[in-house]
């Protein structure tokens, strides 16, 4: 069965922070990423093109909004919990997620296997949560590993129990 593992990146008063070279390296290594469509839109428009050509990309969305068909991007717009429990079923492997709507989805439906959160050293304010929309999944989770990246970032991977 393949894992799913979430990347949370946030401020450290849990607001949302753009990802880096983390998630860059951990995609390289999964399978495929998934993603939802606000955070596909926005790794597009932040990159006036789609960047990641080496993998697989299956998106969460309400429609195909493709911008990208030349590339390996694959809309799922039906019953996402159910086509996500297929893929995860089917064979071994890692499938690397990230997104605010693809985190509230795995984490409610309880798909989700491990979470890895970057705490980047900034307070940002404001409302906005890093993990907003999360009615809670009802699983204990532990902490697997915490390291300091860059000599900043703090990198804490959370697994079920």
């Amino acid at each position: 069965m393949k894992q799913i593992t979430l990347y949370v990146y946030q401020s450290i008063d849990g607001c949302p922070a753009r990802a880096d070279k983390q998630v860059d390296d951990a995609i390289g290594k999964a399978d495929c990423l998934l993603l939802d469509e606000e955070t596909y839109l926005d790794v597009f428009m932040n990159h006036l093109g789609w960047p990641i050509t080496q993998k697989d990309t299956f998106v969460v969305a309400q429609a195909d909004c493709n911008l990208t068909e030349k590339e390996s991007v694959r809309f799922i717009t039906g019953d996402a919990v159910a086509e996500i429990g297929r893929m995860k079923a089917a064979g071994d492997g890692v499938i690397v997620a990230y997104g605010e709507g693809i985190a509230a989805m795995l984490l409610n439906s309880r798909l989700a296997d491990e979470i890895v959160v970057i705490t980047l050293p900034k307070v940002a304010g404001g409302e906005e949560k890093a993990l907003r929309h999360i009615t809670g999944d009802g699983a204990a989770w532990v902490v697997r590993s915490c390291r300091v990246l860059d000599g900043e970032k703090v990198r804490t991977v959370y697994g079920r129990v």
